[in-house]
């Protein structure tokens, strides 16, 4: 069994035994990965002396040959499922069906294990049931005639009257769905550490030899569907989006071959699960929520506080919010609330407001206000605690919790004087 470790995203150095090869590769990773997803600094910090490795900006599974790495995001830390909980934000973020749920066999399993039980389940099932085919144009000289004589090449008969020249449609696997099952399952049989699970998740690999083991373009994954005679497919296949939206498998072009990383931006995850959650809150409200000025973002707190990132707006009031990945500490308010005062001014909203992950430093509702005038009035610091999504009703209890949050603070900035609101008023 290769030898794991569990870091904390942004926790202390822990103490490392892998290898010299394992350490060396993740040296090689490091800045690969900063580069593929973004981040404003390498995710690993090693210190060879002290025998110690760190990690910042990064959630997931890192496999090092010898050794793998799972890495918790730091809002997930008090959570002990927090593998699914990592998994509903990822695919609440894309929109997708499959929201994943903690039972006994999933609580504890490695973040590859649980994907690849997903994957292996829905592919037992297509062992018996199939999955779904197409026509394909095939051309192949044959002993007897089938589909149509090849015209083109009927001089060949000539040459040998025994053998014919045909074209002919297969009803085939090889689409691209079953082209991303098979590539999903090739990747986790090399991830997961369960040795009968790994040869499960390779034997499915190979259940349909003519499908090509390659992933379809993004374009293509992005518009795949299932008729409802292939619907236990949908996790599985969902699965195998989430797998390809990450830099997985290094593709780094080295003659060594790379290994598998399914790691993501946890500032990132952080900032559109926030996103969504908000746009979500705001429908059930009876509000609207969309994004802000800023189209993606960066992990640095200076990217972070340039602009806007979610706008929430009812009929007479907007509110300008910026999300902060890191944990809330009075600098760091400091230092987001200039460049969101501005914002909040340029967009002539009535409060700002700053998005932190949950945590005992910081009351849920927390209202200052903003003592420059001609901009907004109010800064409100809000929290969301995505701990505990995989459980049963657990999205439903953080839509509600952010709901009552930005229903507080639109109801706050709707109790000012009249002339002091965004709309109808006459005083700025």
């Amino acid at each position: 069994m290769m030898p794991e470790y569990t870091l904390v995203d942004g926790g202390p150095a822990q103490p490392f035994t892998g290898t010299a090869a394992d350490l060396a590769e993740l040296r090689l990773r490091s800045p690969e990965l900063a580069t593929r997803l973004g981040l404003s600094e390498e995710p690993f910090v090693i210190d060879e002396a002290a025998g110690t490795i760190q990690v910042r900006g990064l959630a997931g599974f890192l496999s090092l040959g010898d050794s793998t790495l799972e890495i918790m995001p730091h809002f997930l830390r008090h959570d002990p499922g927090w593998r699914v909980s990592l998994l509903t934000m990822l695919t609440t973020i894309h929109h997708l069906e499959w929201i994943p749920q903690v039972d006994r066999g999933t609580r504890h399993a490695g973040l590859p294990d649980l994907l690849g039980m997903i994957v292996a389940g829905a592919m037992a099932r297509a062992s018996s049931e199939g999955v779904p085919r197409t026509y394909v144009e095939r051309r192949a000289v044959t002993s007897s005639i089938r589909g149509q004589v090849d015209a083109a090449k009927m001089w060949r008969r000539v040459v040998d009257p025994y053998r014919v020249d045909c074209r002919f449609s297969e009803f085939v696997a090889d689409g691209p769905v079953t082209s991303a099952l098979k590539w999903a399952c090739r990747e986790l049989s090399g991830a997961v550490q369960q040795p009968w699970l790994e040869s499960e998740l390779a034997n499915y690999a190979e259940l349909f030899p003519e499908t090509s083991p390659e992933l379809p373009p993004p374009g293509i994954m992005d518009g795949l569907q299932l008729t409802p005679q292939f619907g236990f497919l949908s996790d599985a296949l969902d699965i195998a989006r989430v797998l390809s939206m990450g830099p997985q498998n290094g593709a780094t072009g080295r003659a060594d071959g790379p290994t598998r990383a399914f790691v993501w931006s946890t500032g990132r995850i952080f900032g559109d699960f926030v996103q969504v959650l908000a746009e979500r809150a705001a429908r059930e409200a009876g509000f609207t929520a969309y994004r802000g000025t800023r189209a993606r973002r960066l992990n640095d707190v200076s990217s972070t506080a340039s602009a806007v990132d979610t706008i929430v707006e009812s009929s007479s009031e907007l509110v300008a919010m910026t999300v902060c990945p890191q944990d809330h500490t009075e600098d760091l308010v400091d230092e987001l609330v200039g460049p969101l005062i501005a914002a909040g001014r340029g967009l002539n909203a009535s409060d700002i407001a700053i998005v932190f992950p949950a945590s005992m430093g910081l009351r849920p509702g927390t209202q200052m206000r903003v003592r420059e005038p001609g901009g907004p009035s109010m800064l409100h610091l809000l929290t969301v605690d995505p701990s505990g999504l995989g459980e049963s009703g657990g999205m439903g209890r953080v839509v509600r919790e952010f709901e009552l949050d930005l229903t507080q603070v639109l109801t706050i900035a709707q109790r000012r004087p009249v002339g002091s609101r965004r709309l109808g008023g006459t005083g700025a």
